[in-house]
């Protein structure tokens, strides 16, 4: 079946709106942006250089005073971007980099969720500037799981419907559809709809059945492309990653399961996995939430979660343990994760539920950990990205009167990945700045200081190369 309501904004781009502000206290707030309060992260651990590029969150927290919704941090977990969008009635989740159009584009869903394991709303894409590009399923049809822009500039999302029709007949209990559609993203056309229940039979299900509620027996949690094209699916509750072929979707293989068409060894089993990805060259990579499942039909067997990656062999129709990552005190979780391969071997695994995240090198160790402070915030996933962006808005400055008589300023510019180093402008008429300190770029927030004592102040951000990126609004000095 078909869900109509796909919409993209007009052709001159519109910048993305920010969600209310809650009241919070004002300890922690940067003094330049009061009005960001990001969730605070930990670093536990940092032995050794990581892979470049920031790493993409998409916080949401059961309880907490700090905002949440997409960001980016650094290493030390200062952020680099963070769009306060969701609130108690709004999630954001599942922020990825992908590409649109040939361009980078960051993509996220947000919407609400439903108590049965899903979730109802929209896609947002933005561009290098942070505006709003396209939006899919303004009629809240796409689900929080799988979202996908292919090369062809489609977007690959799942939906959830319950039902009492199936190929089998009418059932006396409601039955969870899984339905995947690849859409146009410029002209919102459906390209194709794809029902779980013309291909997937309830009995491939490990799903503990309960009459009252809506039996959600395949539940797609992730949806790659292979080389090939095709699509490859995550089904978490039949424990198989199917193969389908694109257009028609028939399914041309299943790795795991019930009746896969791979045998795997016993350290190759997965169950209940998240996060499924096509690994270039033919792998698979996967989180395994075997070890904390939350509806296992038999005692789980493994030590901890895993985030493991399967060769496959299409020939001999084999599948090995290529690797498996797991954190030295045996952390698990039953629910999210993910397991990004990176391009120099390492990999980025989130943990799901827990909060924290970790990189691992390419000989399995683990080289940086880091967790959100508040245990009640974890992210769906988490990616380290290649991104380079400058913001539509200028750079932010507080400036205060020093004890001394001399100015410090306080500056940031949300999202901007190319800053290096801050100029502090200063001057008694607003319009004749001068520069009268420089400092390098620390973290989201850098203070700047002057010993003179001007009136009037501003900031701008230099790249490494000395180039002025953007010049902040002159703003009075104010006493302290």
């Amino acid at each position: 079946m078909v869900f109509p309501g796909f919409s993209v904004p007009p052709a001159a781009l519109a910048a993305v709106p920010v969600a209310p502000l809650a009241p919070v206290d004002a300890a922690g707030r940067f003094l330049s942006r009061p009005d960001l309060f990001p969730p605070a992260i930990t670093v536990d651990r940092a032995v050794a250089p990581t892979s470049p590029g920031t790493i993409l969150l998409a916080p949401k927290s059961a309880a907490g005073t700090a905002q949440t919704g997409p960001m980016l941090v650094d290493d030390s977990g200062s952020p680099v971007w963070f769009l306060p969008r969701g609130d108690k009635l709004r999630l954001v989740m599942n922020a990825q980099a992908q590409t649109y159009q040939g361009k980078p584009v960051l993509i996220w869903w947000e919407g609400s969720f439903v108590p049965l394991g899903w979730g109802q709303g929209m896609v947002t894409i933005v561009d290098q500037n942070y505006r709003t590009v396209a939006q899919v399923g303004q009629d809240r049809s796409v689900d929080l799981h799988a979202i996908r822009i292919t090369p062809q500039n489609t977007l690959i999302t799942v939906g959830y419907r319950t039902t009492t029709t199936t190929p089998d007949g009418v059932s006396l209990r409601p039955i969870v559809e899984n339905v995947i559609r690849e859409i146009d993203i410029a002209s919102g056309r459906v390209l194709m709809t794809w029902s779980s229940l013309d291909h997937i039979p309830l009995a491939e299900s490990y799903l503990r059945s309960n009459e009252l509620m809506g039996y959600d027996y395949l539940h797609i949690n992730a949806v790659d492309l292979d080389d090939a094209g095709n699509l490859v699916v995550s089904g978490r509750n039949t424990h198989t990653v199917y193969t389908l072929e694109r257009g028609t979707g028939r399914v041309l293989s299943r790795l795991g399961g019930k009746h896969s068409d791979y045998a795997l060894p016993p350290e190759a089993v997965f169950a209940w996995q998240h996060n499924v990805r096509a690994v270039p060259g033919g792998d698979i990579s996967m989180f395994d939430n075997e070890a904390a499942a939350s509806f296992p039909p038999t005692t789980p067997t493994r030590p901890s979660s895993r985030a493991i990656t399967l060769h496959l062999d299409p020939v001999a129709r084999t599948a090995t343990l290529a690797r498996s990552l797991s954190t030295p005190d045996g952390l698990s979780t039953g629910a999210q994760g993910s397991n990004q391969t990176l391009p120099d071997g390492h990999a980025l695994v989130s943990w799901g539920d827990r909060g924290r995240f970790s990189e691992f090198d390419r000989d399995g160790a683990m080289i940086y950990d880091a967790h959100f402070a508040n245990p009640s915030t974890d992210t769906y996933v988490a990616n380290r990205v290649d991104w380079h962006a400058t913001p539509t808005e200028p750079p932010a400055v507080a400036a205060l009167r020093a004890a001394d008589g001399g100015v410090t300023a306080y500056a940031s510019w949300n999202g901007a990945t190319e800053v290096r180093r801050w100029q502090l402008l200063t001057g008694s008429n607003r319009n004749r700045l001068t520069v009268a300190g420089e400092a390098s770029r620390s973290g989201f927030e850098t203070v700047v200081s002057a010993a003179r004592g001007d009136g009037f102040a501003a900031v701008r951000a230099l790249s490494a190369d000395g180039k002025v990126l953007g010049t902040s609004p002159v703003v009075e000095v104010r006493s302290t």
